[in-house]
């Protein structure tokens, strides 16, 4: 076999890509102790060689790295086998940026493990790109709310939060009244006015933790966490008065608009979202059939303010 005599450490120096080297044991604190960083760890990091030898890999991670990805780690290097995952990291700065990463054991000639080396790429551009696609897939682009999609997803994480800890929220589903006659009196330019006004009233009156989605035409959810459906009527009559006194112009004349609204709250027999979303579609349709422009709420029974 040929041989060739090439000075590894040059390549690694010079590599794009950051190469970090641990030994492997302990992998508890204070290990696993690195020794040996590349050029491009500095660079990326904002560490110096001399500031990260003798300490472990944890100090690039914080509360935001994930949880899930870090055990992952953990139990590759007690069982020293390769993993290859993606993981969030910050620079010494505080400044975050996301990493491909592969860690393979080292062995000794005596075929012990006593080193792993991490290859890290930086893919920071990648994954904002990623992100930015998946908030457009939940965001309806008219009006910047949430879409069904996204809406569903914070369903589901509310009701999982349910679930451990008993954490009640509401939801109310929205109608904008005659919606279809405003169309049809003022064009359609006109009513996708109305529905980014809607959006924004929402956006100027909720809380910082509940959100708002448009669901389709003229139907908007809000989902109230840590809310009974009590408070979350009186939210809703707060939002409907204020909507009903907000005048929107089509020309020099004003137009106002009227929402009815249908709450309910979580109830500790639904399994998803979708019954606590029935009932308050239910409350809706007494809202709009008992008269419009009021709230109903499905507790007992339908209470119109």
């Amino acid at each position: 076999m040929k041989t060739y005599n090439f000075d590894f450490q040059a390549i690694v120096e010079a590599a794009k890509d950051v190469i970090i080297v641990t030994k492997a044991h302990p992998i508890s604190e204070p290990g696993p102790e690195i020794v040996y960083v590349n050029k491009a760890f500095t660079e990326l990091t904002g560490y110096s060689y001399d500031e990260v030898v003798g300490k472990n890999p944890r100090i690039l991670q914080s509360g935001e790295t994930d949880d899930t990805t870090k055990a992952s780690i953990r139990e590759s290097l007690e069982s020293k086998t390769p993993i290859r995952t993606t993981i969030k990291n910050f620079s010494k700065s505080g400044k975050e940026y996301w990493l491909e990463i592969s860690i393979l054991p080292l062995k000794n000639e005596a075929g012990e493990v006593t080193h792993f080396v991490a290859i890290e790429r930086d893919v920071t551009e990648q994954k904002k790109y990623e992100f930015k696609l998946d908030g457009l897939s939940k965001t309806d682009p008219l009006t910047g709310l949430l879409n069904r999609r996204g809406f569903n997803e914070i369903v589901k994480n509310e009701l999982s939060r349910f679930k451990r800890t008993n954490s009640q929220f509401s939801i109310c589903m929205i109608d904008a009244d005659f919606f279809k006659k405003i169309n049809d009196t003022y064009g359609h330019a006109f009513g996708d006015l109305v529905l980014k006004t809607l959006s924004d009233t929402f956006r100027n009156i909720l809380r910082i933790q509940d959100s708002a989605a448009r669901i389709g035409g003229e139907e908007f959810c809000i989902i109230f966490p840590d809310t009974s459906a009590e408070s979350a009527m009186h939210i809703s009559n707060r939002l409907r008065k204020i909507v009903s006194e907000t005048p929107i112009y089509p020309n020099e004349i004003p137009v106002y608009i009227n929402i009815s609204v249908g709450v309910s709250e979580i109830d500790k027999l639904d399994v998803d979202g979708e019954k606590i979303m029935e009932r308050a579609d239910r409350a809706l349709y007494l809202a709009k059939t008992s008269g419009r422009n009021r709230v109903c709420v499905e507790l007992i029974n339908c209470k119109v303010q």
